[in-house]
C-alpha cells in the first residue's frame, strides 16, 4: 500500500503548522544559508508480515488446455491450420477426405470467460449423418473382416488338429509297421533263396543220375531253367530289402519326427491365426468404439466446454471442417500460472523445489501472492557474463486477473515473521541500548515514545512493545537551507 507522505519542519522561534493540501506540513527556523533544517515525513504503522529472502524480477507465464476432436474417432487424417496462444485462429476447409465434420456456428472468442457445459460451435446437421454414415461402414466392414478371419481360423485349426492327430496316429505305429517291412523284406529273400536252394540240390541230383547211367537229361535241362528264374527272383528280393529297407527306415523317421513335434508344430499352426483374428477383433472395438464416442461427441450437434476459464484461441470458424490437428479451443490453464526467474549461482544453493517464496505483481502493488518453486533449470542460463539458474515458481490461489507477461519479484524466503506491527527502519531514533519513535497524535502532537524493536527485513522493523498499528511516526531527516 502506498504510504501518504506528510512533511513537518519545526521552527525553533515563532511555531507554525502549515497544512498544504491536506498533505505536508513544514515548521521551519529562520537561519543564515546553508544551515540545515530538521524535515519529517509522515509514515504509518502497518500490521503485516516481514519477509527476508533472494529477491529476483521476472514475467508470468499461463499454460493452457486443450479441447479437440477425439482423434479415437477419426475416419482420416484431416488438416487444419496451426494455433497461436492467444489469438483467433482458423481450421482448413481443403481437405483430402470426403467425410468431414463442418463448423456451421462458433459461439466464442478469444478472451472470452466460458464455464463447463458452455456452447463453443455447432455442426451442420449434413455432414454429422454422412461422418455418422461412415463410422458405421467401418462397424459394417469391420465385422465382416472379422467372421471372415474367425471362419479361416476356424478351417486352419481344422487342418491343424488333423494334421496332429495324423503324426500322433502315424508316430504310434510307426515302429511296428517299420519291424513288419523289414519282416516281410527279410522273408521274402529267406523263400527265394530257399527255393534256390532246393532247385540247386535237384541239378545236383539229376547230374548224379545221368553219371550213373540213367537219362535224365530233359528233367536236368528243365530245371536248369526253373533254377536260373530262381536264382533271379533271389537277387531281385535282396535288392528290394536293399532298398525298401531304407525307405521303410527314412518312412520311421519322418513318423516319429513328426510325432515327437506334434505339439510344437500344432501351436505353430494355431498362433498365425489367432493373432490375425485378435486382429481383426481389435479393429472391430476400435470401430464400434469410435461410433460409440462420436455419438457422445457429436451430441445434439453443439460442442460443449469440457471446463471452466478464459479461452485463449479459437481454432474455427464457420464453414471450416473439424480437424483432429487443430484444437476447438484453448483454454488459460489457471493450475499453471508461473514466474521465471534468473537466480545466481551464489544463491541458487538455497532454493530447493517445494520452497515458499513471496510474489509482487508491478499490476498489484498493494497486493502480494504465495507460491512454491515448481523446478530448477541445472543448464546454465544464457545472455549473461554471470552464471545463473532459471527457477521456475507457481502462483497458488486466486489467479483471476494475472495474465501472460505481467512483470514482478519473487521472494524466496529466508525468513518471516507474520502478524506483527512494523514501520520504517528510518523512523528508529537509537540512544544507547534504547530505541525510540515519534508519534504524531491526532492533535498534531508530537510525543517521543520508547519501543521494543524485533525482526527487520532491512527496510522495516518489527515493533514488539510501544508502538500500536495505524498509528502516525513521523521520520527525521536534516536539509540544508541555501
Amino acid at each position: 500500500m502506498k504510504k501518504k507522505k506528510v512533511t513537518v519542519v519545526l521552527s525553533l522561534g515563532a511555531a507554525a503548522l502549515l497544512l498544504i493540501g491536506g498533505i505536508s506540513v513544514y515548521a521551519h527556523q529562520t537561519s543564515d544559508s546553508g544551515e540545515s533544517e530538521t524535515v519529517y515525513k509522515e509514515t504509518t504503522a502497518e500490521y503485516g508480515t516481514l519477509t527476508v529472502g533472494i529477491t529476483e524480477s521476472g514475467s508470468v507465464t499461463i499454460g493452457s488446455i486443450s479441447q479437440d476432436m477425439d482423434e479415437d474417432i477419426s475416419t482420416s487424417s484431416n488438416s487444419g491450420s496451426s494455433q497461436t496462444s492467444g489469438t483467433q485462429t482458423t481450421g482448413t476447409s481443403t481437405n483430402n477426405s470426403s467425410v468431414v465434420l463442418e463448423v456451421e456456428e462458433v459461439y466464442v472468442s478469444v478472451g472470452q470467460q466460458v464455464k463447463a457445459g458452455d456452447a463453443l460451435l455447432k455442426l451442420t446437421d449434413e455432414s454429422i449423418e454422412k461422418y455418422r454414415k461412415k463410422l458405421k461402414e467401418a462397424v459394417t466392414e469391420a465385422s465382416a473382416d472379422y467372421n471372415s478371419a474367425a471362419l479361416s481360423s476356424a478351417k486352419e485349426k481344422v487342418s491343424a488338429n488333423y494334421s496332429y492327430n495324423l503324426s500322433v496316429a502315424e508316430g504310434s505305429v510307426a515302429q511296428e509297421e517299420y519291424e513288419a517291412t523289414i519282416s516281410e523284406l527279410q522273408d521274402a529273400v529267406d523263400e527265394a533263396q530257399e527255393a534256390v536252394d532246393e532247385s540247386q540240390a535237384l541239378l545236383t541230383y539229376y547230374q548224379e543220375m545221368i553219371d550213373s547211367g540213367m537219362d535224365l537229361s530233359e528233367s536236368l535241362a528243365d530245371e536248369q531253367e526253373n533254377y536260373d528264374k530262381l536264382y533271379n527272383k533271389l537277387k531281385a528280393a535282396k535288392s528290394a530289402y536293399t532298398t525298401k529297407s531304407v525307405e521303410a527306415e527314412k518312412k520311421y523317421k519322418e513318423a516319429m519326427l513328426s510325432y515327437e513335434n506334434a505339439d510344437s508344430q500344432y501351436s505353430a499352426d494355431v498362433t498365425g491365426v489367432d493373432v490375425s483374428v485378435d486382429t481383426a477383433q481389435d479393429t472391430l472395438t476400435d470401430a464400434k468404439e469410435a461410433l460409440s464416442e462420436f455419438e457422445i461427441f457429436v451430441g445434439d450437434g453443439t460442442i460443449y466446454s469440457d471446463y471452466d476459464g478464459m479461452i485463449m484461441s479459437v481454432g474455427y470458424e464457420a464453414g471450416d471442417d473439424l480437424s483432429t490437428s487443430t484444437s476447438i479451443v484453448t483454454f488459460a490453464d489457471t493450475d499453471a500460472v508461473t514466474m521465471t526467474v534468473s537466480v545466481s549461482e551464489e544463491d541458487i544453493s538455497e532454493i530447493a523445489i517445494g520452497d515458499e517464496v513471496m510474489i509482487e505483481l508491478n499490476a498489484y502493488e498493494d497486493q502480494t501472492f504465495s507460491g512454491e518453486v515448481e523446478s530448477i533449470d541445472t543448464s546454465v542460463s544464457s545472455g549473461s557474463s554471470t552464471v545463473s539458474y532459471n527457477v521456475t515458481v507457481k502462483i497458488n490461489g486466486d489467479v483471476d486477473g494475472i495474465y501472460t507477461d505481467m512483470t514482478g519479484n519473487v521472494t524466496f524466503i529466508e525468513k518471516q515473521v507474520a502478524d506483527v506491527v512494523y514501520v520504517s527502519n528510518k523512523a528508529i531514533i537509537n540512544e544507547g541500548t534504547a530505541s525510540y519513535v515519534k508519534v504524531k497524535d491526532s492533535d498534531g502532537t508530537i510525543e517521543k515514545k520508547e519501543v521494543t524493536t524485533g525482526f527487520s527485513d532491512g527496510v522495516n522493523v518489527e515493533i514488539t512493545e510501544g508502538l500500536s498499528e495505524g498509528e502516525t511516526v513521523l521520520i527525521e531527516s536534516q536539509v540544508t537551507g541555501e
